[in-house]
Formats: C-alpha cells, structure tokens, sequence
C-alpha cells in the first residue's frame, strides 16, 4: 500500500521510470482531459483522484494522490517515465479508454481536433483554438482592451478674488490592480477599440468559442487565462509581458507611454520597426507565458505604431490568422505589418519571426 500523500519518486526528476529511460511528454492529453472537467485546479483534481481510487479493487484510502509540486510536474510535459503503479491505476479509472501512456503524451492539434470532434464542437472552432490556444476552446478567450484613467483633481486659483475650486484631469500612472475609486474617469482610446471590435465580429462570425471583454487592469491582476490585448505600453498587459518576461520576443523603445507614433518595435532577432510618413506598423504577437503546468495556453498581442497600426493590425489578425497559423504552427512568433497610411486595408505581411526555442 503506497505511503501517506507521498512524493512517490524513484528517480532524482521526480518520477517512476516504470518505461526505463523513455522520455514521457506530461502535458497536454491530460491537460485537456482534466479542463473538460474543470479539474485543473489541485484541490478540485485531489477530490475526484480519491473519489476514483475509492472504487478499485483493492480500493486506495483518500489521501494518497499527488502533492502539488507532483501534480502540476504531471502537466509540465518535461517528465521522464510515468507515476507510480498506483496513481496509473486511478487514472485510468478516471479516464475509461486511455491508456495511460496516452493520458502522458502531447496532445498535438491533431489530438485536440480529435477531441474536440468526439464533444461535437464544430471545426471552425477547432481551427481558431488550434491559433489561439487548445485552452480557449473549453474555457473561452478574453480580449483586453486598454484603459486610460483620468483622476480628477481640484485645481485652486491664483486669484484671491474666485472661490472654490476648478476642476482639471491628470494622468497619475497606473500600477497592477484590479481596483478602481469613485474619482476617476475611465476613457477608452479609439484605434484599439476599433480593433478589439473588428476582432470580436470577425472571430463571432465564424465560430463559438465564448469571448469575453474586459479592462487591462483587471486582466493584468487575474492573468490565470488566455487572452488577446490589444495597445502597446498604454495596456498593462502588455507592460506586465514585457517588463516581467525573462527574454520577451519584443520590445518598445521611445514614445511617450500613450503614443506610439514615434516609438520603434524591436524584435529578438535584431530587426527594427517604426512608422514613416508613408506606413504605419502593426505587431501580432504570441507568447507562451507559462508552459509549466499551462503548455496549451497563449497570450496574445495586437497593437500598432502610428495611427493606422493598430486598425491595421486587426485587420490582419482577423483575415489572415488561419494562413498565419499553418506557418507558425505551436511555436510562439510575432508578425510585424506594414500599413499605407491611407487606409487600413492596405495591409501587408513585412516580417515573420518564429521563435526556434519554443
């Protein structure tokens, strides 16, 4: 009988090499199996474990599934072997038809197609979750427009003559929260929310992956989730990537911290982007924020230097991702578009950098 809420190890990378020295790839089969059922959560997953290993023969007491650190390894998709006999033996009872070599293994876009089918989603769907992240297609995608906050403060006269106060805005800069007062006025910039709009319809239009709208503050504090942000320096989600990714795919220099139009794009591979008087600048990005335990979630960025980029860029995210996704496939990257200053249909693919380390 195995011990008490053990480690349950034999080797020094935390697993049972009950295959010898066959690398076993945790992550997404089980992944995508435990978000069906809402049981990404490790308390959440504890609970239906005990319940399961309840019903074998012999049964397992509760009390015997992984500890944390050895839940979320089972998701990481970097382990070598597989559990221990017992935990297999649950898991299996959990998941009736998968062998649990299956349950460790990758699930590639053609297994989460697979799936998705076997629940009756409808293809459209599976293709945009395959761009967006297999995650979206059971828990949604969020699409973060930016705030600017406006504080109101009162303003005393010079004269001795006027009593009271004026009343002027001021920008006070903004930190990672979710909270907000009573004395500030929220304004929303015009090219992003034209953005997120042509986004959402064309995204709407085509399939049924619930979407979700909300404000960068909120997002940025309760990051737990796959999202689509639209703005540069002016959303904090995007400031959160850049300032908190060890090797970010790009970064912003120049610019005050709500114009773009005199900033330059930089991307990892040393190439560098701003707008003239003849092109604006568009950026898609992908990341992968957290492939341990979440390899099948992405963060998303769309955004523009000038006054053109931004709409741009939309533009060609919504048109163009399904041709986008079958260059880049899993690995994370960022699209850089040029965009004539005319018009925001004269878009066009200038640079497409594919990260080789992911």
């Amino acid at each position: 009988m195995p011990g008490k809420r053990p480690a349950g190890v034999n080797g020094a990378d935390g697993t049972a090499t009950a295959v010898g020295d066959k690398e076993v790839s945790m992550a997404t089969v089980l992944r995508m199996l435990l978000a069906e059922q809402h049981l990404t959560n490790h308390s959440d997953f504890l609970a239906a474990y005990d319940r399961c290993a309840a019903q074998l023969d012999p049964p397992i007491p509760a009390g015997y599934g992984p500890a944390k650190t050895q839940f979320y390894q089972w998701l990481s998709g970097r382990m070598v072997g597989l559990p221990r006999d017992y935990h297999c033996r649950v898991l299996v009872k959990m998941f009736p038809g998968w062998t649990v070599e299956r349950l460790f293994q990758m699930a590639d876009a053609a297994t989460v197609a697979a799936r998705a089918h076997e629940l009756g989603v409808p293809a459209p769907d599976i293709e945009l979750g395959t761009f967006l992240g297999a995650e979206v297609i059971t828990s949604g995608i969020t699409l973060v427009y930016p705030t600017f906050e406006l504080p109101i403060q009162p303003v005393h006269t010079h004269s001795a003559a006027e009593a009271g106060h004026r009343w002027a805005f001021a920008r006070k800069p903004r930190v990672f929260a979710a909270d907000r007062h009573v004395d500030v006025l929220t304004a929303l910039p015009e090219p992003e929310t034209r953005g997120l709009l042509h986004v959402f319809t064309a995204f709407q239009r085509h399939t049924g992956i619930p979407i979700d709208i909300r404000g960068d503050r909120y997002v940025a504090a309760h990051s737990d989730r796959p999202y689509l942000s639209f703005g540069l320096m002016g959303n904090d989600c995007t400031r959160k990537y850049l300032e908190g990714a060890e090797r970010p795919l790009f970064t912003v220099d120049g610019g005050a911290e709500y114009c773009s139009r005199f900033a330059q794009l930089e991307l990892t591979d040393g190439s560098r982007y701003s707008s003239t008087g003849d092109y604006d600048i568009g950026v898609i990005a992908r990341v992968r924020p957290v492939p341990d335990p979440h390899p099948d979630r992405y963060w998303m960025f769309c955004a523009g230097l000038g006054p053109r980029g931004m709409t741009g860029a939309s533009r060609y995210l919504a048109g163009c991702w399904s041709p986008l996704q079958q260059r880049v496939g899993d690995r994370e990257f960022v699209a850089v578009v040029g965009v004539g200053t005319d018009s925001d249909d004269t878009v066009h693919l200038e640079h497409l950098l594919i990260d080789s380390e992911t």
